[in-house]
C-alpha cells in the first residue's frame, strides 16, 4: 500500500512509512476482516500506546498531521461507519436529526442491553416490535422503547437477557452515551 484515500478525499502517501508501520495498518485491515468491533479497532488504531501515537498516550498537532495517524484513524472511522455507529460523511447534512439528549441509541447498544444480536434488533425494528429509524447510514433505536421491549421480552418469555429486573428499573445508567453521533473521527 503506497497511497490511501481518506474519507475526506485527501490522498495520503505511505511511501515513507516503515515496514512496522505498514504491518500495523495491515493488522487493522485484518481486524476488520476478522469481524472485530469498531471500538476494538479504534482502540488499536489510535488508542493509547498505538504505533500511530508513536507509543504515547496523547495526541498533539504533529501526531494528528502524520500520515500513519491519519490512515489509522480513517480505517477505524470506516469500521464505525460500516457498523452503523458513525454517521458517514455523505450524510453529514442529516446530523441535526440525531438526538443529542441520549433519547436514541445505536443498534449495538440496544443489542447489548437486550442481550440479543444486532441482527435480532434489526429484525425487531423491521417487524415494528421495536421503534427505530434510519438517519443516513445509521439505524437508531428509541431508548425508552428499548426498555419497554426488554420488559415485554422478560414478561413473555421469562428471559432476563443481560440485565436483571432491578438493573432494568434503573436502566438509565445501563446505556452508555451514544457513540453514533461521532463527528470527524
Amino acid at each position: 500500500m503506497t497511497k490511501h484515500k481518506l474519507l475526506s478525499g485527501e490522498t495520503v502517501s505511505l511511501s515513507d512509512l516503515t515496514r512496522r508501520e505498514h504491518a500495523f495498518l495491515r493488522n487493522l485491515q485484518e481486524m476488520i476482516k476478522d469481524g472485530a468491533g469498531y471500538f476494538d479497532i479504534e482502540r488499536a488504531a489510535i488508542g493509547p500506546g498505538s504505533p500511530a501515537l508513536e507509543g504515547r498516550n496523547r495526541v498533539d498537532h504533529r501526531i494528528v498531521t502524520a500520515p500513519l495517524y491519519k490512515v489509522a484513524r480513517d480505517i477505524a472511522t470506516r469500521a464505525g461507519i460500516a457498523e452503523g455507529l458513525i454517521l458517514a460523511p455523505e450524510h453529514e447534512a442529516r446530523r441535526a436529526e440525531l438526538a443529542t439528549d441520549g433519547a436514541m441509541i445505536s443498534v449495538t447498544q440496544a443489542a447489548n442491553y437486550l442481550g440479543i444480536s444486532r441482527a435480532a434488533v434489526h429484525k425487531a425494528i423491521n417487524e415494528k416490535r421495536l421503534l427505530g429509524r434510519h438517519v443516513g447510514n445509521l439505524v437508531i433505536v428509541d431508548r425508552g422503547d428499548c426498555m419497554r421491549y426488554a420488559a415485554e421480552r422478560q414478561s413473555s418469555t421469562g428471559t432476563q437477557g443481560k440485565h436483571t429486573s432491578s438493573e432494568r428499573a434503573t436502566s438509565e445508567e445501563s446505556f452508555p452515551r451514544p457513540a453514533m453521533a461521532a463527528k470527524g473521527r
